[in-house]
């Protein structure tokens, strides 16, 4: 058979799936990326956008306009391996970024699956979770304008994948017969638990601290709770003379709107927190996979905030590892980890609360042997790469004998 993969990055939710097909000597792998990438067994083609979108777009449009140019990129890809005979049986596309949007033109007779993500909601949701009445009528339309690209390919696509219920729920009635749940899976065999692991991070030696307080994130923002975090972290350290704080991430906005002439959310806490004892807390940076590993294994408590959005794999990965963990109480998070078996709670909105939640978790350390084992246990029976891997090369195997539509 052949299959199509196409993200904006390389492999992103893909790679598992992708790597396992191209094993096969009865499968050509093709994967088409903006990323510059290699691969040994995967042919990956990168796709160069014309353009920039417009600054003179509409600011309703401009994101639009951005997936409209990937789209086209990613057709031009797309007539090249026509050309070249290359016709998938079963296609795989990242359905955010507009990467998707004109595969049904490419390819009408292929099968075409879809990884939904996230549909825009203004209200009720992760754009006004911090102060509803901030939310203003025309930043709602745009908020609302963003899901016009995911219709498209919510009316292309054979079938959808979401990785979660809440996240699935988020899109609208009329298409969720065409969705179904399923997450991409973490690897429980590479994310185990290792107390012993090695406490040096560069030149950041963790070798003496007693109590060890972690958060990892992609970027240092409010969508993930930084700014909150920084705040508790404050008051903790002036409660508790032990406490470090270990952060890894960047120092850089993802989902959440940047702020102005270039300033950060990690430098707007530090300037607000004047105070902070910075002696006892470390900003690691973006590490590389196996020292993150190590972070999570040698944490004492692990924090994961979020306002209810996508959860990041960053949590099901500190569950793997056996993490105590302390998380925002929001859906996707609950969802995820279930009941306060496998971890506590907190309302992050309210700082105080959230600083005692961290205070108490850490003082209960009988109590945290068992919060660890239920997290693992959650993550191997729910979330393990090696037992949703073989559902998704299902889906792609057996898609062969569908007709499109």
């Amino acid at each position: 058979m052949n299959f199509l993969f196409v993200h904006r990055d390389f492999p992103g939710q893909f790679g598992a799936l992708a790597e396992r097909l191209a094993q096969s000597t009865h499968h050509r792998v093709v994967f088409t990326t903006s990323a510059e990438a290699t691969s040994s067994t995967i042919d990956v083609r990168r796709y160069r956008p014309k353009r920039a979108a417009s600054a003179g777009t509409h600011h309703y449009l401009q994101g639009f306009e951005a997936g409209v140019l990937n789209g086209q990129a990613v057709y031009e890809i797309c007539h090249k391996l026509r050309a070249e005979a290359f016709m998938p049986d079963v296609i795989f596309a990242h359905c955010g970024w507009g990467v998707g949007l004109y595969l049904r033109e490419a390819f009408p007779t292929s099968r075409l699956i879809g990884y939904f993500e996230w549909y825009y909601h203004a209200h009720g949701s992760d754009a006004d979770y911090f102060d509803p009445e901030a939310m203003t009528p025309d930043n709602a339309c745009r908020i609302r304008t963003l899901n016009a690209p995911l219709l498209m390919m919510l009316e292309d696509v054979d079938l959808g994948l979401v990785p979660t219920a809440f996240q699935r729920e988020t899109f609208p009635a009329n298409y969720q017969h065409k969705l179904r749940t399923l997450h991409d899976g973490v690897d429980t065999d590479y994310f185990v638990a290792n107390p012993q692991a090695s406490r040096r991070f560069g030149n950041v030696d963790l070798g003496d601290v007693n109590r060890l307080v972690t958060y990892a994130t992609r970027g240092m923002e409010p969508y993930r709770g930084f700014p909150q975090f920084m705040q508790a972290v404050d008051a903790l350290l002036r409660t508790d003379k032990e406490v470090h704080v270990a952060i890894a991430g960047s120092d850089q906005s993802y989902y959440s709107k940047p702020l102005p002439s270039g300033d950060t959310y990690k430098s707007r806490s530090l300037r607000e927190l004047s105070k902070l004892d910075l002696a006892r807390v470390h900003f690691l940076g973006p590490l590389p996979r196996d020292d993150y590993r190590r972070l999570l294994q040698i944490s004492d408590l692990h924090v994961y905030l979020t306002v209810p959005f996508v959860p990041s794999w960053s949590l099901v990965e500190a569950m793997a590892c056996g993490c105590h963990i302390v998380a925002s109480d929001v859906k996707p998070t609950r969802e995820i980890l279930g009941d306060e078996q496998a971890a506590r709670f907190a309302d992050h909105r309210d700082v105080a609360a959230l600083e005692k939640v961290l205070h108490d978790a850490l003082s209960a350390t009988d109590e945290s042997s068992e919060l660890r084992r239920h997290a693992r246990k959650r993550a191997e029976t729910g979330f393990s790469l090696k037992s949703l891997l073989p559902q998704w090369e299902e889906i792609a195997i057996g898609a062969r004998g569908n007709s499109p539509r």
